[in-house]
Formats: C-alpha cells, structure tokens, sequence
C-alpha cells in the first residue's frame, strides 16, 4: 500500500527540472517503508519504486544511468532502516543520510549525461552536483522535516513491524 502511495505522491511535483529531476513527496512513502521494515525490504522497495518511476517520466541516456538513476538510487532510500524511527532526530537524520547516498547516485548517473570530449570528469561531476542538489536539497531537507513531524506526532506509523 505504501508503494502504491510512493508512485502517486511522485506524480504531484512540487518544482520539475527541465532535464530530469523533481521534487515530490514520492520518497516518503518509502522511508516509511524502510523505517517500519528495515534496511532490506526498503531497499528492494526503494529498487521497485525507481523502476515503477520509468513508467511515467523516464529519461535514460546510457544503462549505467538508468541503472544509477532508478532502481539503485531509490533503493539507498532503504538506509533509512538501519535506524529505528524512535525520536525526530533519529527520523530526521536516516532520512537525511539515505538521501544523501542517494544524491550521490544522481550524481554520478548525471556525470555519465554531462561529460563530453571537451569536459574532464571534475566538470562533469561539478555540474551535476549543482544540477542535482537544485531539486535534492529541497526535497531532503522536506523528507527531514516530515520524518521528524511522523515520529513525533505519529509514532505508530513509524515503529518497527515484526
């Protein structure tokens, strides 16, 4: 059911960049998952949940950035499972590191797009972090506060499951 939540929530965009890249509320639904599951059911959930994501905006240029892009860096959303959900900081900070690991799939995905003949590898990732912290940095620093707001004021949502 949260999967099924995950893909609806990432058709509302909140802001969509012109080559790939939005942000939405899609992700929460799977830090949920991870949070109440742990790491390997919101990892493979996380895989599940990028690919699903080719059915309404795929953008692939190379395999190893549809590989980086989708299913590899929605599936570290599942790091968010290695910490229980017990306080908003502990919320807050899985959340926040899952996304970060998740950046830097996009990033490296994104070096893939943007190195040229003419550009060395430090241009390419340079550009793609300034390209992909423009749509993360919002939807992390949400996911963050959101997570935090759930363990606080909805707790159940976010306990461990046996």
């Amino acid at each position: 059911m949260l999967l099924a939540t995950a893909l609806a929530l990432a058709n509302f965009k909140l802001f969509q960049m012109p080559g790939g890249g939005s942000v939405s509320l899609g992700g929460l639904p799977v830090l949920l998952i991870a949070a109440r599951h742990g790491f390997v059911t919101g990892s493979l959930c996380g895989a599940l949940f990028g690919i699903l994501l080719l059915t309404s905006r795929p953008f692939i240029v190379h395999p190893l950035q549809f590989l980086l892009d989708y299913p590899i860096a929605y599936a570290t959303l599942g790091l968010a499972g290695f910490a229980a959900w017990q306080t908003p900081l502990k919320a807050a900070t899985a959340t926040t590191v899952a996304n970060f690991v998740r950046l830097h799939c996009h990033v490296v995905a994104g070096a893939v797009f943007f190195v040229t003949d003419t550009d060395t590898l430090s241009q390419a990732l340079a550009a793609s972090y300034a390209y992909n912290l423009s749509h993360m940095l919002p939807e992390t620093l949400l996911f963050a506060v959101l997570a935090g707001y759930l363990a606080t004021f909805q707790s159940a949502l976010c306990a461990r499951q046996s």
